[in-house]
């Protein structure tokens, strides 16, 4: 829940570091009425500084890492994964991949510089960046090195500073092949001085340290070719390599040549002592992308230096702030003479300021202790911004001289209204909806409320109503998990979904702000929904304090195809198509614990349709079907059995009056059950969602519950799932079958994770109702059945 309004919207593209201190910055710090946004193809930003030391072995790949997300989290921004491919500076939107464009007031870039690919035949090399491609790259290298004992010749292309460091880096990480001489690394340079821009003392002491690593340097060597069997200078020589590692200068993204911005002859974005780009004062760059409009008179080496982006996010928190409250803006002064620290390996390092420089162990730890410092103020943000005095609102509600509702001439009516409910503007409906082909399946007068889908004759009507609230900080994302999760039941009916109703809930904002999230919103769930041939027929908005969307879907299908919870046979497989864990990943994600990679693989998961998980199970005779979401797998189970979960209470578990399955069981096995990464790290540490206390009453219906009663899978049991998979009951001699269908369709994890059996035939003798649901460690349900089958037969 929001305690301001927001009425201004800051977009950063570019998890750069410029960006990241200014994320650190403003978590501690935030403007209110300012919303912030970071777009950036990766949830994980590197540290330049330690990447040496990665890849020598002195880190692991998330030691040097900043979690995006969970840093957007702390500093109270959105994040987008996404890749921003051009920007309209005169309409103020950014144009993503994949997805509608996003609109701003205010625009910064720190979105580095593009690996140079103007070599002939740089294709077979590797390049350094992007790092995360780079050390899976690495890892695979290192591992047949060692492991398969072949003479190897390496060479590092780019004899900068990066280049001496990724190759003595790479040296220490394979000191005895490369002692041996069974490894031998060769690093190119195009200059005479290695590397260039640095002081003689500076220079000798890294010559000294690549001879000690058994490193071989070649100067004046230009680059004209690399092949299969190794590289050519453009004056004829010819060096024999088995692999070949690109560390070369970089250049500008070739998008912002279309841009519009000011570029430099480089194609980087020209930009004045504030950051701000030449003609567009209201977009800012920093870091790589950057070039100063007035370079500096003395623009030494360490001005270009990594340290620069770092340097720059002080200034440019500043002056982002400084522009949105009519404030007086900071210069970016270079820092001149900055004491450098060069990674050798071996955990030695080279230091050097001006002309002076030294090499120790030293150094090395001090850097070491140093850098690892930096990166613990990344992770050691708590979630949630402090609060900033509301007198600053008042700067923030000044009329945008070219908003969103001036330029496109749309509106949406009372979201300011103190908790008044709004209607969807038609014009911004007709215009999300306008990117979609018509739909046999809409009704005439698609934006009413009451919109009724049209059936063709003989069909059934199926509908499923969910309402959601937003999992995501971004809304373009989270209308297409809004719909997802809707469609599931309809699917899992074996219904055709036609229409549906959507109720969005806007938190509290400026016009401009609220029409720019219903717009993403809906084009979101919109391309869900045509996804399965669905048309939006029209929707509703409220105000309220956080962002929720609610979904009708209206399904057709004949009688006879229509599939329920209910018809579940003795004998019969349990399959899930879906790892579970949804709920405890975003119950850790709210308290800035749950790790970006973890959250990826879910949204992964969770962005999968179940559409085509239900016409297996069909195709394979299931005999009941339901989606798991609220009540978590526990539950719907319940549901199947026809066991009335709502009365559950320690004592007793009361099955459903004159229902048949109420004769039935079920036995889950353990070590089947597929999670999610990370979750059961989260159910150990008691990361639980909201809902977690109401789905614990199913506890009751376990045989055994005190047994697992330490194991954190007994909280995943009834952990809530946002676009969770099906579950379905599958006569047992085609279950194998069904299970390799659905892995063959992408259901990578669906499994065979219980057995459906009679319960005691003396239970009406029995004091208490028996539990329907055993849950063991492991079990065999080919045994299972066939013990089954020969009891009946």
């Amino acid at each position: 829940m929001r305690e301001h309004p927001h009425y201004q919207d800051i977009v950063l593209i570019g998890g750069g570091h410029s960006h990241a201190i200014l994320l650190q910055l403003w978590a501690s710090n935030p403007l209110p009425g300012v919303r912030l946004t970071l777009v950036s193809p990766q949830v994980q930003s590197a540290y330049a500084g330690m990447l040496p030391g990665m890849i020598a072995g002195h880190y692991g790949f998330s030691d040097i890492h900043i979690d995006l997300p969970r840093l957007c989290r702390a500093a109270g921004a959105r994040f987008i994964q996404a890749c921003a491919h051009q920007i309209d500076p005169n309409e103020r939107t950014v144009s993503l991949l994949g997805r509608p464009d996003l609109e701003f007031d205010l625009l910064s870039l720190d979105i580095g510089a593009t690996p140079c690919r103007n070599i002939p035949g740089s294709e077979l090399a590797i390049p350094v960046k992007p790092i995360g491609h780079f050390h899976r790259y690495w890892e695979q290298l290192k591992q047949q090195i060692h492991t398969e004992h072949q003479p190897l010749r390496l060479g590092v292309v780019g004899g900068g500073l990066g280049g001496c460091e990724l190759a003595m880096a790479i040296s220490s990480a394979l000191e005895e092949p490369v002692y041996s001489g069974r490894v031998e690394i060769h690093l190119l340079h195009a200059g005479n001085k290695l590397p260039e821009g640095y002081p003689l003392l500076t220079r000798r002491l890294i010559a000294r340290e690549l001879n000690r690593l058994n490193i071989h340097p070649h100067r004046n060597w230009r680059v004209a070719e690399i092949t299969h069997s190794g590289v050519h200078s453009d004056d004829g020589e010819f060096l024999p390599m088995d692999k070949v590692l690109l560390c070369t200068e970089a250049g500008a993204p070739p998008w912002l040549s279309q841009s519009g911005l000011a570029l430099d002859a480089q194609g980087f974005v020209l930009v004045d002592e504030y950051l701000r780009a030449e003609r567009h004062p209201y977009i800012f760059a920093a870091g790589d992308v950057a070039s100063p409009a007035k370079p500096p008179t003395l623009h030494t080496a360490e001005e270009k230096s990594a340290n620069t982006a770092l340097h720059q996010g002080p200034t440019l928190y500043h002056n982002l702030r400084a522009t949105l409250l009519e404030q007086p803006l900071k210069p970016y002064r270079p820092r001149r003479h900055l004491l450098q620290l060069v990674t050798c390996g071996n955990h030695r390092a080279i230091a050097c300021r001006g002309g002076f420089s030294v090499a120790n162990s030293a150094l090395w730890h001090w850097k070491d202790q140093r850098e690892r410092n930096f990166m613990q103020r990344f992770s050691a943000l708590p979630v949630g911004a402090q609060q900033t005095p509301p007198s600053l609102l008042r700067q923030l509600l000044r009329p945008q001289p070219r908003g969103l509702q001036q330029r496109n001439n749309i509106s949406v009516a009372g979201l300011q209204g103190g908790g008044t409910g709004a209607r969807i503007s038609n014009d911004i409906l007709e215009r999300t909806l306008a990117r979609l082909p018509s739909q046999p399946t809409a009704a005439a007068g698609h934006t009413e409320q009451s919109a009724t889908p049209q059936l063709p004759p003989g069909q059934w009507l199926v509908q499923r109503s969910q309402q959601m609230r937003a999992p995501v900080s971004d809304p373009w994302l989270f209308g297409r998990l809004a719909a997802l999760h809707t469609l599931t039941d309809v699917l899992a009916a074996q219904a055709q979904p036609v229409a549906a109703q959507a109720l969005v809930t806007l938190p509290t904002a400026a016009p401009e702000l609220a029409v720019r999230d219903l717009q993403q919103i809906l084009d979101g769930a919109v391309r869900e929904l045509n996804q399965h041939h669905c048309t939006l027929s029209g929707g509703h908005t409220f105000e309220g304090s956080e962002l929720q969307l609610g979904l009708t879907v209206s399904g057709a299908a004949e009688r006879q195809q229509l599939l329920g919870k209910s018809g579940m046979r003795a004998g019969d497989c349990l399959i899930l198509s879906k790892p579970i864990g949804t709920g405890v990943l975003f119950a850790a994600e709210r308290h800035g614990k749950a790790r970006s990679r973890w959250l990826q693989q879910a949204l992964e998961m969770m962005l999968q349709s179940n559409a085509t998980a239900a016409e297996i199970f069909a195709a394979h005779r299931a005999s009941a079907i339901t989606g798991i979401s609220g009540y978590g797998l526990l539950g719907h189970l319940l549901e199947m059995l026809q066991w009335r979960s709502d009365r559950i209470n320690p004592q007793r578990v009361e099955p459903a009056s004159g229902q048949h399955q109420a004769d039935l069981g079920a036995s889950l096995f353990a070590d089947a059950l597929p999670l999610l990464p990370g979750a059961t790290y989260c159910a150990e540490r008691g990361l639980l969602s909201s809902l977690h206390q109401h789905n614990t009453r199913t506890y009751a219906a376990l045989q055994n519950p005190t047994a697992w009663r330490a194991d954190p899978l007994l909280p995943l049991l009834v952990d809530p799932q946002i676009c969770g998979g099906l579950l379905a009951s599958v006569p047992a001699d085609i279950a194998e079958r069904c299970v390799a269908a659905l892995h063959a369709a992408g259901c990578r994890h669906a499994s065979v994770i219980g057995f459906v059996d009679e319960l005691p035939e003396d239970r009406e003798q029995l004091p208490y109702t028996p539990q329907p649901v055993h849950l063991t460690q492991s079990g065999d349900w080919r045994k299972m059945a066939n013990r089954y089958s020969e009891m009946i037969s």
